[in-house]
């Protein structure tokens, strides 16, 4: 996918980079910001608060020990582990978003919608709004997209074969993705990777 950050978040997206892709996942913030806008354009969402909140989804990963943020890769970390080292960087995140969206002087009127989407897009169950399933579903698409998908494999444990076999399960789960397009989206991603990457 083509892509380039729109002017109008050139200033957010610089001020975020010191705080970007801390999971030995380099692009993600990118990757998903792209699909960010891919999504919000085709379901009409407001690309205002869906792209500042693809930029800072991941920032609270930053101030998480290595340890704990690599930890959500493996297949063998305690369900538990996992939650407390999300809900951890949904903390994190939302503090230090706040922080970079005011020193840009962003909108304030769609500050705290940007910060409620960061604050829970990784445990909250269901959707709250549009805007919220475009920036969930874009997160989750990097999960599909070869270059994303590559990343999460490298990062974690078991075979290739694994991971897509994982991935698959999760299409059609309950509150995974909010847009069917996304959902759709996903299996053509994931079909690519199933042709290309086993026998």
């Amino acid at each position: 996918m083509r892509y380039e950050i729109d002017a109008h978040y050139l200033p957010l997206w610089e001020a975020a980079q010191s705080y970007q892709d801390k999971r030995n996942d380099k692009g993600h913030a990118f990757v998903v910001t792209a699909y960010a806008r891919f999504v919000a354009a085709r379901e009409n969402c407001d690309a205002a608060v869906v792209i500042p909140a693809a930029i800072l989804h991941d920032i609270g990963w930053s101030a998480v020990s290595l340890e704990d943020r690599m930890s959500i890769f493996r297949f063998d970390t305690p369900k538990e582990q996992k939650m407390k080292a999300r809900a951890l960087h949904q903390e994190q995140g939302v503090l230090l978003a706040k922080e970079l969206l005011e020193k840009v002087q962003y909108d304030t009127a769609l500050i705290p919608e940007i910060l409620e989407i960061i604050s829970q897009h990784d445990t909250r169950k269901g959707f709250i709004s549009n805007n919220e399933g475009a920036m969930r579903d874009a997160d989750k698409l990097w999960r599909y997209d070869e270059y994303g998908f590559m990343s999460d494999y490298l990062n974690g444990t078991g075979a290739i074969a694994d991971h897509i076999e994982d991935q698959e399960r999760h299409i059609d789960s309950e509150h995974f993705f909010c847009f069917d397009s996304s959902r759709q989206l996903a299996r053509e991603l994931l079909a690519k990777l199933k042709a290309k990457y086993l026998p």
